[in-house]
């Protein structure tokens, strides 16, 4: 037969401790009623918080309002600084013109192109676009052939 007695030591423990805090707020007024509460809480606090100051094995640098940005992805912040450098980047104009003709040579296999804007932005010396030349070139890479076109 199993051993009822180990269930009943808690509940006992607790019954006991509420029977001296009665009897000490009975003999000593609210104020050891207030020492219990403050003892109470100091043993909460330590019992509590080292469980979950401990590592969780997630990784929260993704929450915002963080010190630092997430970066972008490289190719993206490459064409970002391309399309937009700094006044000490003298060399994006010279990188995205050749990565407009690489994507123009792509896509015509080779054979390159004879006439329109995207002609004259590759014939003419690198320069800064604004946003309106920018949607131009893209819009005349866009209408180059692919190679699986007819």
């Amino acid at each position: 037969m199993a051993d009822r007695s180990s269930g009943r030591g808690p509940l006992l423990l607790l019954a006991g401790g509420v029977v001296v805090l009665a009897v000490a707020t009975l003999l000593r007024g609210p104020v050891a009623l207030l020492a219990a509460a403050s003892v109470a809480v100091a043993v909460g606090f330590v019992l509590a918080v080292p469980p979950l100051l401990r590592h969780d094995g997630i990784d929260w640098d993704w929450l915002p309002d963080r010190a630092d940005e997430v970066p972008p992805e490289p190719g993206i912040a490459t064409l970002r600084r391309l399309l937009a450098p700094t006044a000490t980047d003298t060399g994006a104009p010279a990188q995205l013109q050749e990565l407009v003709r690489a994507v123009a040579l792509d896509r015509t296999a080779g054979h390159g192109v004879s006439d329109g804007p995207l002609a004259d932005y590759l014939a003419g010396p690198p320069r800064r676009l604004d946003l309106r030349e920018v949607d131009t070139i893209v819009t005349a890479l866009e209408a180059l052939p692919t190679r699986s076109s007819p």
